[in-house]
């Protein structure tokens, strides 16, 4: 009887569509689609509705209606239900309407059925080894983590070509070009279970032959070559290439900066280098203008010029305006490969004026910084900074009482940091730990002029508890103390608490001491601290709930845990290309406060 069903039931759906053919479409619908919203299926169909703005506005001509059409449709749009693990998805006749404007209205019925879950993740090496016989233990845990197809959940054809780039690039980063990465399927149709055996074949151990340059006009070959991370000889590494690569695109010099493995037809245990470059203009402006709910309307300019002074230096000026910042204004000479590959140096000639919550001033200055970059993780600066301040008012931050001379003062020190940051992925980590720390000496070459010393450690670590889900915690303190018998602190080296990047349930430095009049004045004392559980809730959409504590406190390295305020929130993140970007919402917890704060941002808080 089946078939017979079948065909009549084909038949009324001829006859039913022959009447509507070369009908423009008016609305495509659909019912039954649970998991998969509409928005992604009409993304797989030509047929789409109509509307006097596409057709006016986008001039776009509307979609007629054919049988053929439809086959087509439902054939594409099975294809991606089976891709994301719906294998017996089933999609039954239209509802097909002609409406009062004589268009057509189809609605297309959906039964999605159970989609087919993950029983078991298997890996082999080589046909003879497990991942912790081959790898660290960190390497391991990276593909671990990394890869997102996990017991339980359902099967996806893009997830698992996600995860076969995440699982070769491990073993391409230990010195193994040639690795090939497959997977077997055994689908239990009964069960609607599928287990995942990955086999991979690393292929030889190989090493780096010679580097070759080529493309460049005004950069000589030395100049690039110095930046190269690795020798003749090593073991050849992904990871030493794509550092290589950096180093040399980040003289700041090219447009493109190329650096490529000599694969051949065979493979071979050594393997020559190729750089190519193609080099940029020597004049170049970038322009923007954005809106923030701290620094409200901002815009900046910047233009650069290559190839100044030497080879490889850059010359760049660049203008800002802000809430915060009304004006900001410097020159700036880089010179990359200063005395090492790794290391830059830097002539930072600026005027500024901040606007904050607990002061106004204006300042110019000048600093010389060498930066170092040891490694992909390690970091340092050291430098020599100068400024003249000069304070718009002696109402703001708490310093009526300080004579007229010192609202005008110079600064001259040194300053010193470093960074040691092994967390990945870069801009949305899973793993790893982020350690900072920089201090400030005041009144090294102009004697009594303000002698202090700062303060600032920055310690954060992330921990992937599972699949899609992170434990982000962060722990910072400061602190600045005068070096000889006076007290006074100038302003914008105090310490301020809260805001996006601080604690979030109180608003931009509004935690702290504070004048008679309620501005923030800032503090000689700085601890915050926070938690956060980051949760994965599709493909590009994170949620997050959080609890931060922090306070400043008046008194040079003295520490209040007694006297620290809470706040709690959550957030909503969008995955894009520069990292995600949303909304967190916080309100103080154990607080006489408990206005609700909003924070736009673009990247993690931290």
């Amino acid at each position: 009887m089946k078939p017979v069903i079948l065909i009549i039931a084909v038949l009324l759906f001829s006859l039913l569509v022959s009447g509507q053919e070369d009908l423009v479409i008016d609305k495509v619908s659909f019912e039954g689609n649970s998991s998969i919203s509409a928005s992604r299926l009409r993304d797989q169909m030509i047929m789409e509705s109509s509307s006097w703005f596409k057709e006016k506005i986008l001039g776009k001509q509307p979609v007629l209606f054919t049988q053929s059409l439809y086959k087509e449709d439902i054939k594409r749009a099975k294809i991606f239900y089976q891709k994301e693990g719906f294998l017996d998805v089933e999609f039954s006749e239209p509802e097909i309407l002609v409406n009062k404007k004589n268009k057509v209205e189809v609605t297309i019925h959906i039964t999605e059925n159970n989609p087919v879950t993950i029983s078991e993740i298997r890996f082999e090496v080589d046909s003879a080894h497990q991942l912790n016989e081959v790898l660290k233990k960190r390497e391991v845990r990276k593909i671990i983590l990394q890869t997102k197809a996990s017991e339980e959940k359902v099967f996806r054809d893009e997830t698992m070509q996600r995860d076969k780039l995440v699982i070769a690039e491990v073993f391409y980063d230990s010195g193994y070009p040639y690795t090939k990465v497959t997977s077997d399927l055994n689908v239990d149709t009964l069960k609607k279970t599928t287990s995942i055996d990955w086999s991979i074949d690393r292929g030889p151990l190989s090493y780096f032959g010679k580097t070759s340059v080529s493309g460049n006009v005004r950069v000589p070959d030395k100049s690039i070559l110095r930046q190269v991370n690795y020798k003749e000889g090593d073991v050849w590494s992904k990871k030493k290439i794509d550092q290589t690569q950096d180093l040399i695109y980040n003289q700041g010099n090219y447009r493109v900066a190329s650096v490529r493995t000599q694969l051949g037809t065979s493979p071979s245990d050594t393997l020559p280098i190729t750089v190519n470059i193609r080099e940029a203009p020597r004049w170049s402006t970038r322009f923007g203008v954005g809106y923030g709910r701290e620094d409200q309307f901002r815009t900046f300019a910047d233009i650069q010029y290559l190839g100044f002074f030497t080879n490889t230096g850059r010359l760049n000026f660049y203008a800002k305006h802000s809430g915060l910042e009304p004006y900001n204004v410097y020159l700036k000479f880089s010179q990359p490969s200063f005395l090492f590959s790794f290391n830059t140096l830097t002539l930072y000639p600026y005027i500024l004026r901040q606007n904050e919550p607990g002061y106004k001033l204006d300042k110019n200055g000048y600093s010389i910084t060498f930066l170092q970059n040891f490694s992909e993780e390690l970091s340092t600066s050291i430098g020599y900074i100068f400024e003249d301040v000069q304070l718009d008012t002696t109402n703001f931050a708490g310093i009526d009482n300080v004579p007229d001379e010192e609202t005008y003062y110079r600064k001259s020190g040194l300053v010193f940091g470093f960074t040691y940051n092994n967390s990945e992925p870069i801009l949305d980590p899973v793993q790893g730990l982020v350690v900072s720390f920089g201090t400030k000496t005041n009144d090294v070459i102009w004697k009594n002029e303000i002698p202090f010393v700062r303060m600032l450690a920055d310690v954060r670590t992330y921990a992937g508890i599972s699949k899609g889900i992170v434990l982000a915690l962060k722990a910072k303190m400061g602190g600045i103390v005068r070096t000889d018998d006076n007290d006074f602190i100038p302003v914008e080296e105090r310490f301020y608490a809260g805001g996006s990047y601080s604690v979030r349930g109180w608003s931009r430095s509004d935690l702290g001491p504070k004048d008679e009049s309620g501005t923030p004045i800032g503090g000689n004392s700085l601890f915050e601290a926070s938690a956060e559980f980051r949760f994965n809730v599709g493909r590009r959409l994170k949620f997050s709930v959080f609890t931060d504590a922090g306070n400043v406190w008046h008194d040079s390295f003295s520490y209040h845990f007694n006297d620290l305020h809470y706040s709690s929130g959550a957030g909503i993140y969008i995955n894009t290309p520069i990292g995600p970007a949303g909304l967190d919402f916080a309100r103080p917890v154990f607080d006489t406060e408990s206005k609700w704060q909003i924070h736009f941002n673009i990247g993690h808080t931290f």
